[in-house]
């Protein structure tokens, strides 16, 4: 694959994020080779648990913000290769951990949320950074955050796009586990395997109860959905995009 490392680890499978000039920013490339990857995984009886992360010393910096359009239909097809994703993580067969180090900005703390467990290292940052450009909560982030978090911590994180960095995370419940400097994949590691052991069917079952008990996860996305077309045409959205890549160009 051109953005995404894909690695068997004996059961495991070990998901890299790696698009290094952007941060590990969700390119079209990305998304797509991660639908195909996550797909996969669900049948594949040599895989059972999946760890994400990032190359590079960042887990991933959010959406592509140069590919963003207010083209409604081209948006939709981008978002829902996501929501895709989104529901095998949440609703799948196959126990997912996220190793995060460095930013976990925007749809990158979406995606991480998506997952089981999140182990962190020293370095990782979280930021709902959605407000900075003018758009939603993504990913089911309004789905997952108040779940980990509670409804007013959530509430003032998705709001103020605050930055949380990972001692922190960890005592609120953002992230589970804070690993040892270096440590961050073998510790990932580690908890992926204690998420495969015994039995395998009855994971996706676990998966998915635990999902439908918190409400339903198609609602979000659809309210999510239409948020993000209608914002995508705001002009504070447009001033925002038009500055961050002036910034970065």
């Amino acid at each position: 694959m051109e953005q995404l490392t894909a690695t068997a680890h004996d059961s495991l499978l070990h998901l890299e994020l790696n698009v290094p000039g952007k941060k590990n920013a969700l390119t079209d490339i990305l998304r797509r080779e991660l639908r195909e990857a996550i797909v996969a995984a669900q049948t594949d009886p040599s895989v059972r648990a999946i760890v994400l992360s990032g190359a590079g010393g960042s887990f991933c910096s959010g959406g592509d913000i140069s590919a963003m359009t207010s083209d409604p239909e081209v948006a939709r097809a981008r978002m829902t290769i996501l929501h895709d994703v989104v529901r095998m993580l949440l609703a799948g067969t196959r126990p997912v951990v996220a190793a995060v180090a460095g930013p976990a900005y925007g749809a990158g703390m979406s995606l991480a949320l998506c997952c089981d467990q999140v182990i962190v290292d020293p370095s990782a940052r979280f930021s709902a950074s959605f407000g900075r450009v003018g758009l939603p909560p993504d990913l089911a982030l309004g789905f997952t955050l108040p779940r980990r978090v509670g409804e007013g911590r959530a509430r003032r994180m998705l709001l103020s796009s605050s930055v949380t960095g990972a001692e922190e995370a960890v005592r609120i419940g953002l992230a589970d586990e804070i690993s040892a400097e270096g440590q961050l994949i073998e510790t990932a590691m580690t908890r992926a395997r204690e998420l495969a052991a015994f039995t395998q069917e009855a994971k996706g079952h676990v998966k998915a109860m635990l999902t439908e008990n918190a409400g339903s996860l198609d609602a979000v996305l659809l309210r999510e959905m239409a948020s993000y077309l209608t914002l995508l045409q705001s002009a504070e959205h447009q001033a925002a995009r038009d500055a961050f890549l002036k910034k970065s160009g």
